[in-house]
Protein backbone atom coordinates (compact mmCIF):
# COMPACT_ATOMS: atom_id res chain seq x y z
CA UNK A 1 0.00 0.00 0.00
CA UNK A 2 1.29 3.59 -0.65
CA UNK A 3 0.19 4.80 3.20
CA UNK A 4 0.49 3.40 6.20
CA UNK A 5 -3.06 2.52 7.89
CA UNK A 6 -3.69 5.53 10.10
CA UNK A 7 -3.84 2.89 13.46
CA UNK A 8 0.11 2.84 12.41
CA UNK A 9 -0.20 6.51 13.52
CA UNK A 10 -1.90 5.80 16.66
CA UNK A 11 0.37 3.36 17.56
CA UNK A 12 3.51 5.40 16.76
CA UNK A 13 3.41 7.35 20.08
CA UNK A 14 3.31 4.12 22.34
CA UNK A 15 5.88 2.41 20.50
CA UNK A 16 8.07 5.40 20.77
CA UNK A 17 7.34 5.01 24.80
CA UNK A 18 7.56 1.80 25.50
CA UNK A 19 10.47 0.59 22.67
CA UNK A 20 12.68 3.75 21.58
CA UNK A 21 12.36 6.08 18.69
CA UNK A 22 14.75 3.44 16.77
CA UNK A 23 12.83 0.56 17.17
CA UNK A 24 9.05 2.10 16.61
CA UNK A 25 10.53 3.74 13.55
CA UNK A 26 11.34 0.28 11.78
CA UNK A 27 8.61 -1.41 12.61
CA UNK A 28 6.95 1.70 10.87
CA UNK A 29 9.47 1.50 7.85
CA UNK A 30 8.31 -2.30 7.62
CA UNK A 31 4.65 -1.20 6.80
CA UNK A 32 5.82 0.06 3.71
CA UNK A 33 7.68 -3.07 2.04
CA UNK A 34 7.22 -6.55 1.61
CA UNK A 35 10.59 -7.34 0.85
CA UNK A 36 12.19 -10.93 1.27
CA UNK A 37 15.99 -10.63 2.96
CA UNK A 38 16.99 -13.83 1.19
CA UNK A 39 16.86 -11.50 -2.27
CA UNK A 40 19.09 -9.00 -0.99
CA UNK A 41 19.98 -6.52 1.15
CA UNK A 42 19.75 -2.53 1.74
CA UNK A 43 20.65 -0.35 4.42
CA UNK A 44 19.28 3.04 4.69
CA UNK A 45 20.50 5.42 7.72
CA UNK A 46 19.03 8.76 8.12
CA UNK A 47 20.68 11.67 9.58
CA UNK A 48 21.38 13.36 12.91
CA UNK A 49 18.89 13.78 15.83
CA UNK A 50 15.22 12.90 15.90
CA UNK A 51 14.78 14.27 12.75
CA UNK A 52 17.18 13.03 10.94
CA UNK A 53 14.41 10.05 10.97
CA UNK A 54 13.34 11.29 8.00
CA UNK A 55 13.29 8.80 5.12
CA UNK A 56 12.65 5.93 7.13
CA UNK A 57 9.28 5.37 5.72
CA UNK A 58 9.99 7.16 1.88
CA UNK A 59 13.20 5.07 1.36
CA UNK A 60 11.65 1.86 1.99
CA UNK A 61 8.59 3.05 -0.07
CA UNK A 62 10.19 4.04 -2.92
CA UNK A 63 12.24 1.26 -3.17
CA UNK A 64 9.55 -1.32 -3.37
CA UNK A 65 7.86 1.24 -5.79
CA UNK A 66 10.37 0.26 -8.18
CA UNK A 67 10.35 -3.25 -8.01
CA UNK A 68 13.07 -3.73 -5.50
CA UNK A 69 12.68 -7.64 -4.10
CA UNK A 70 15.23 -7.28 -1.19
CA UNK A 71 14.42 -5.60 1.68
CA UNK A 72 15.03 -2.44 3.06
CA UNK A 73 16.57 -2.48 6.96
CA UNK A 74 16.46 0.94 8.67
CA UNK A 75 19.83 1.18 10.37
CA UNK A 76 18.80 3.49 13.35
CA UNK A 77 22.14 5.24 14.85
CA UNK A 78 20.98 8.44 16.14
CA UNK A 79 21.13 10.26 19.74
CA UNK A 80 18.76 12.82 21.13
CA UNK A 81 20.47 15.47 19.85
CA UNK A 82 21.77 16.59 15.95
CA UNK A 83 24.80 18.40 17.48
CA UNK A 84 25.84 15.44 19.31
CA UNK A 85 25.19 13.13 16.31
CA UNK A 86 27.18 15.32 13.95
CA UNK A 87 30.21 16.03 16.21
CA UNK A 88 30.66 12.93 18.61
CA UNK A 89 33.16 11.20 16.85
CA UNK A 90 34.19 8.31 18.77
CA UNK A 91 30.45 7.28 19.10
CA UNK A 92 29.83 7.56 15.38
CA UNK A 93 32.65 5.29 14.85
CA UNK A 94 30.94 2.55 17.71
CA UNK A 95 28.08 2.94 15.56
CA UNK A 96 29.47 2.22 12.65
CA UNK A 97 31.54 -1.36 13.50
CA UNK A 98 27.67 -1.90 14.88
CA UNK A 99 26.47 -2.02 11.26
CA UNK A 100 30.02 -3.30 9.59
CA UNK A 101 29.22 -6.36 11.92
CA UNK A 102 25.40 -6.12 10.28
CA UNK A 103 26.95 -6.41 7.25
CA UNK A 104 29.36 -9.35 7.78
CA UNK A 105 26.27 -11.35 9.70
CA UNK A 106 24.39 -11.05 6.67
CA UNK A 107 27.20 -11.72 3.99
CA UNK A 108 27.59 -15.19 6.35
CA UNK A 109 24.21 -15.60 5.70
CA UNK A 110 23.85 -15.23 2.10
CA UNK A 111 27.12 -15.01 0.51
CA UNK A 112 25.87 -14.36 -2.53
CA UNK A 113 23.50 -11.88 -2.44
CA UNK A 114 23.41 -7.96 -2.92
CA UNK A 115 23.98 -5.16 -0.08
CA UNK A 116 24.03 -2.20 -0.29
CA UNK A 117 24.17 1.37 1.56
CA UNK A 118 21.42 4.23 1.18
CA UNK A 119 23.04 7.14 3.53
CA UNK A 120 21.64 10.63 3.98
CA UNK A 121 23.72 13.49 5.84
CA UNK A 122 25.62 12.56 8.54
CA UNK A 123 24.66 9.00 8.06
CA UNK A 124 27.33 8.89 5.57
CA UNK A 125 29.91 9.08 8.16
CA UNK A 126 28.78 6.13 9.51
CA UNK A 127 28.50 4.32 6.19
CA UNK A 128 31.62 5.47 5.26
CA UNK A 129 33.15 4.09 8.82
CA UNK A 130 31.66 1.07 8.51
CA UNK A 131 32.94 0.08 5.07
CA UNK A 132 36.35 0.90 6.38
CA UNK A 133 35.53 -1.64 9.04
CA UNK A 134 34.93 -3.99 6.65
CA UNK A 135 37.21 -7.04 6.38
CA UNK A 136 39.57 -7.60 2.94
CA UNK A 137 37.35 -10.14 1.03
CA UNK A 138 34.04 -8.38 2.52
CA UNK A 139 32.14 -6.16 -0.08
CA UNK A 140 28.87 -4.64 -0.65
CA UNK A 141 27.52 -3.95 -4.31
CA UNK A 142 26.53 -0.33 -4.07
CA UNK A 143 26.30 2.78 -1.92
CA UNK A 144 24.11 6.33 -2.30
CA UNK A 145 25.12 9.46 -0.10
CA UNK A 146 22.54 12.40 0.15
CA UNK A 147 23.25 15.39 1.63
CA UNK A 148 26.56 14.18 2.53
CA UNK A 149 28.71 16.16 5.61
CA UNK A 150 31.89 14.00 4.91
CA UNK A 151 34.42 16.69 4.04
CA UNK A 152 34.61 16.75 0.39
CA UNK A 153 38.64 16.08 0.95
CA UNK A 154 37.73 12.62 2.91
CA UNK A 155 39.83 10.48 1.66
CA UNK A 156 37.54 7.13 0.56
CA UNK A 157 40.07 4.78 -0.76
CA UNK A 158 39.79 2.44 2.28
CA UNK A 159 36.25 2.49 1.77
CA UNK A 160 35.89 2.32 -1.54
CA UNK A 161 38.10 -1.32 -1.49
CA UNK A 162 34.68 -2.13 0.21
CA UNK A 163 32.46 -1.51 -2.43
CA UNK A 164 32.10 -3.56 -5.43
CA UNK A 165 29.74 -1.06 -8.16
CA UNK A 166 29.77 2.43 -7.52
CA UNK A 167 29.33 4.85 -4.57
CA UNK A 168 27.29 7.50 -5.93
CA UNK A 169 27.03 11.04 -4.22
CA UNK A 170 24.01 13.29 -4.83
CA UNK A 171 24.57 16.92 -3.76
CA UNK A 172 23.34 20.21 -4.08
CA UNK A 173 24.99 23.71 -4.23
CA UNK A 174 21.47 25.09 -2.58
CA UNK A 175 21.44 22.94 -0.05
CA UNK A 176 20.74 25.18 3.19
CA UNK A 177 21.92 22.69 6.29
CA UNK A 178 25.30 22.44 4.90
CA UNK A 179 25.59 25.76 4.06
CA UNK A 180 24.29 27.52 7.30
CA UNK A 181 24.83 24.69 10.09
CA UNK A 182 27.50 22.03 8.86
CA UNK A 183 29.23 25.23 7.74
CA UNK A 184 29.94 26.08 11.28
CA UNK A 185 29.59 23.11 13.07
CA UNK A 186 32.44 21.18 10.73
CA UNK A 187 31.62 18.15 8.92
CA UNK A 188 30.79 14.66 10.65
CA UNK A 189 34.52 13.33 9.83
CA UNK A 190 35.63 16.44 12.05
CA UNK A 191 37.12 18.61 9.06
CA UNK A 192 36.87 22.56 8.92
CA UNK A 193 33.69 23.28 6.39
CA UNK A 194 36.24 25.42 4.56
CA UNK A 195 37.72 22.12 3.09
CA UNK A 196 34.76 21.39 1.15
CA UNK A 197 31.06 19.53 2.44
CA UNK A 198 30.88 16.75 0.06
CA UNK A 199 27.07 17.22 -0.09
CA UNK A 200 27.66 20.78 -1.39
CA UNK A 201 30.75 20.17 -4.12
CA UNK A 202 31.09 16.42 -4.27
CA UNK A 203 33.96 14.52 -3.26
CA UNK A 204 37.48 15.45 -4.54
CA UNK A 205 40.77 13.04 -5.11
CA UNK A 206 42.22 13.85 -1.73
CA UNK A 207 45.66 15.69 -1.86
CA UNK A 208 47.97 12.31 -0.27
CA UNK A 209 46.89 9.12 -2.16
CA UNK A 210 47.75 5.91 -2.05
CA UNK A 211 48.68 4.16 -4.74
CA UNK A 212 44.98 2.60 -5.72
CA UNK A 213 43.54 5.76 -4.54
CA UNK A 214 42.83 6.70 -8.40
CA UNK A 215 41.79 3.08 -9.45
CA UNK A 216 39.25 3.28 -6.27
CA UNK A 217 38.22 6.82 -7.06
CA UNK A 218 36.80 5.33 -10.52
CA UNK A 219 33.93 3.99 -8.43
CA UNK A 220 32.84 7.44 -7.35
CA UNK A 221 30.03 9.34 -9.23
CA UNK A 222 29.41 12.49 -8.29
CA UNK A 223 25.95 13.52 -9.25
CA UNK A 224 25.25 17.28 -8.87
CA UNK A 225 21.85 18.62 -8.45
CA UNK A 226 19.43 18.80 -11.76
CA UNK A 227 16.57 20.66 -12.85
CA UNK A 228 14.21 17.40 -13.32
CA UNK A 229 14.72 16.20 -9.90
CA UNK A 230 12.15 18.44 -8.81
CA UNK A 231 9.44 17.01 -10.99
CA UNK A 232 10.13 14.26 -8.21
CA UNK A 233 9.98 15.56 -4.90
CA UNK A 234 13.55 16.92 -5.03
CA UNK A 235 14.10 20.52 -4.59
CA UNK A 236 17.89 20.84 -3.71
CA UNK A 237 17.69 21.01 -0.09
CA UNK A 238 18.82 18.80 2.85
CA UNK A 239 16.28 16.25 3.27
CA UNK A 240 13.97 16.07 0.43
CA UNK A 241 16.34 14.08 -1.44
CA UNK A 242 14.70 11.02 -0.04
CA UNK A 243 10.89 11.84 -1.40
CA UNK A 244 9.33 8.63 -2.29
CA UNK A 245 9.36 9.49 -6.09
CA UNK A 246 12.91 11.07 -6.35
CA UNK A 247 14.02 7.50 -4.76
CA UNK A 248 11.78 5.21 -7.01
CA UNK A 249 13.00 7.04 -10.15
CA UNK A 250 16.26 7.83 -9.56
CA UNK A 251 18.31 5.81 -6.70
CA UNK A 252 16.90 2.31 -6.24
CA UNK A 253 17.62 1.78 -10.17
CA UNK A 254 20.86 2.38 -9.41
CA UNK A 255 21.28 0.60 -6.99
CA UNK A 256 19.92 -2.16 -8.89
CA UNK A 257 22.21 -2.17 -11.47
CA UNK A 258 20.86 0.56 -13.89
CA UNK A 259 21.95 4.39 -12.76
CA UNK A 260 21.53 5.97 -16.29
CA UNK A 261 18.55 7.95 -15.19
CA UNK A 262 20.72 8.97 -11.96
CA UNK A 263 24.12 10.09 -13.67
CA UNK A 264 22.45 11.70 -16.74
CA UNK A 265 24.11 12.20 -19.87
CA UNK A 266 27.04 15.08 -20.64
CA UNK A 267 25.92 18.55 -22.07
CA UNK A 268 27.59 18.14 -25.25
CA UNK A 269 25.61 14.95 -25.34
CA UNK A 270 22.17 16.38 -24.42
CA UNK A 271 22.37 20.09 -26.70
CA UNK A 272 23.34 17.18 -30.01
CA UNK A 273 20.28 15.33 -29.41
CA UNK A 274 17.89 18.30 -28.44
CA UNK A 275 19.35 21.48 -29.24
CA UNK A 276 18.82 24.50 -26.47
CA UNK A 277 15.76 22.93 -25.20
CA UNK A 278 16.17 22.61 -21.33
CA UNK A 279 14.97 19.56 -19.15
CA UNK A 280 11.89 20.24 -16.76
CA UNK A 281 12.24 21.15 -13.67
CA UNK A 282 12.93 24.64 -11.82
CA UNK A 283 16.14 26.66 -13.06
CA UNK A 284 19.01 26.84 -10.91
CA UNK A 285 18.28 30.60 -10.61
CA UNK A 286 14.43 29.86 -9.43
CA UNK A 287 16.12 27.64 -6.63
CA UNK A 288 18.82 29.54 -5.58
CA UNK A 289 16.29 32.38 -4.74
CA UNK A 290 14.15 29.46 -3.08
CA UNK A 291 16.82 28.99 -0.75
CA UNK A 292 18.52 32.18 -0.27
CA UNK A 293 22.24 30.85 -1.66
CA UNK A 294 25.01 32.52 -0.45
CA UNK A 295 28.57 33.01 -1.20
CA UNK A 296 29.78 30.29 0.42
CA UNK A 297 31.37 27.57 -2.34
CA UNK A 298 29.42 25.34 -4.04
CA UNK A 299 29.22 23.20 -7.81
CA UNK A 300 28.75 25.41 -11.01
CA UNK A 301 26.57 24.83 -13.31
CA UNK A 302 26.16 20.77 -13.51
CA UNK A 303 27.55 19.32 -16.23
CA UNK A 304 25.18 16.21 -16.79
CA UNK A 305 21.62 16.90 -17.91
CA UNK A 306 18.78 14.23 -17.91
CA UNK A 307 19.54 11.19 -19.17
CA UNK A 308 17.46 11.74 -23.03
CA UNK A 309 15.09 8.57 -22.47
CA UNK A 310 12.95 10.04 -19.33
Amino acid sequence: MRYFPFFILLLAPLALLSSGCGTAVRLLAQTQQDGDRSEGLTFYLGGAGPIGYVGSIDVPGGFKDAGYLGEVDVFTWQSLTHAGDQMNLSRNRSKAAELAAEIRRYRRQYPSQKINLIALSAGTGIAAFALEYLPEGIQIDRAVFLGCSLSSKYDLTRALRRVRGGLYVVHSEFDPILKNVVWYTGTVDRSSAEDGIAGLVGFRLPDQRGPDTERQYAKLHNVPYRYDFSDFGYEGRHTDCTSREFIAEFIAPAVMGDDRKLIGVPVAEWTAQHGNKRPRGRSPTTQRARTGASGRPGTATANRLPNSGN
